[in-house]
């Protein structure tokens, strides 16, 4: 019993160094961001900031670096396929519907939103160019961003939320990492929009539905590398691919990362994925990261 109530203590006094670091080191880039925009030299350092806080976290409270499990066997390899299939189903119903009825229009771009050429002279020949890109190289590029956060938030937030026996670990995991983006969101530089409050809301929506995702990947597979994927595969896939071909002046508000079709997608999706886990919220035991039984 006592060594269970120390558990618990110990991680809670974890998050509590956590969150401060994260929120202390991440202020100057985000004030850098909201004033100058989303250059490289801000933005880059800014996604790693809760990997700096978990390794500070670690060393105050002089833990090692297992728990992150950078396990690569096979049913992490396997896990990657539906990480990268998530991104994609949220996406086509929601780009899908805004298309379909005219409140945003189909517009593939000729530049990738990372700097690059879209192969295509047609519109049709740029989609599917860009939708090889996005399943493809996209992910890859996008994981050392991903990874940053990840090791973070999938690495020792979730686990430490668990351990320390916080109600609804996944949903909480989603709140701060979507509310982290706030100063980003409102000041019109990330996903930006006619009403960046709404879009704040709606963006964090869509993060709390693929947080409980990557926090199931993350249990059933011990390992945090399918939680990058799935990271990675949203920003390649749902931002840089769909989001960058669709135009129109309430688009943002309607089908974007922070668009309301977008989170009520990622929602649906969350509900029917906890329906067909009910009675399964359990991690493997013996080969998910020794966190017992879990109920996200």
């Amino acid at each position: 019993m006592q060594e269970a109530t120390d558990k618990v203590r110990r991680a809670r006094r974890g998050i509590a160094i956590y969150l401060v670091v994260l929120l202390l080191v991440s202020a100057p880039f985000q004030v850098d961001i909201a004033l100058h925009g989303m250059v490289p030299t801000s933005f880059v350092p800014f996604v790693w900031v809760p990997c700096l806080a978990s390794v500070v976290a670690r060393f105050v409270l002089r833990e090692g670096f297992g728990d992150v499990s950078f396990r690569l066997d096979r049913r992490a390899a396997w896990a990657m396929i539906p990480a990268l299939i998530y991104p994609v189903v949220v996406a086509l119903p929601a780009y899908g519907l805004a298309w379909g009825t005219g409140i945003a229009a189909l517009d593939p771009p000729s530049m990738h939103p990372l700097g690059f050429a879209i192969p295509g002279s047609t519109p049709g020949e740029r989609l599917l160019a860009g939708g090889i890109i996005a399943l493809t190289i996209g992910p890859l590029v996008l994981s050392v961003l991903a990874l940053g956060e990840e090791i973070g938030w999938r690495g020792y937030l979730l686990p430490r939320l668990i351990d320390a026996r916080v109600p609804h670990p996944a949903l909480v995991t989603g709140l701060v990492w979507g509310f982290w983006h706030t100063p980003l969101i409102l000041s019109g530089h990330y996903n930006p929009s006619p009403s960046p409050i709404l879009s704040l809301l709606f963006f964090v929506v869509a993060l709390c539905g693929q947080s409980y995702y990557a926090a199931r990947l993350r249990l059933d597979t011990g390992s945090v590398w399918p939680p990058v994927v799935l990271h990675a595969g949203w920003n390649a896939i749902l931002v840089s691919f769909f989001g960058a071909s669709t135009t129109g002046e309430h688009a943002a508000l309607w089908a974007s990362e922070g668009g309301l079709l977008v989170a009520l997608s990622s929602a649906v999706l969350t509900f029917i994925l906890l329906r067909w886990r009910r009675g399964q919220e359990s991690a493997p035991s013996s080969r998910s990261s020794a966190l017992g039984t879990v109920r996200l």
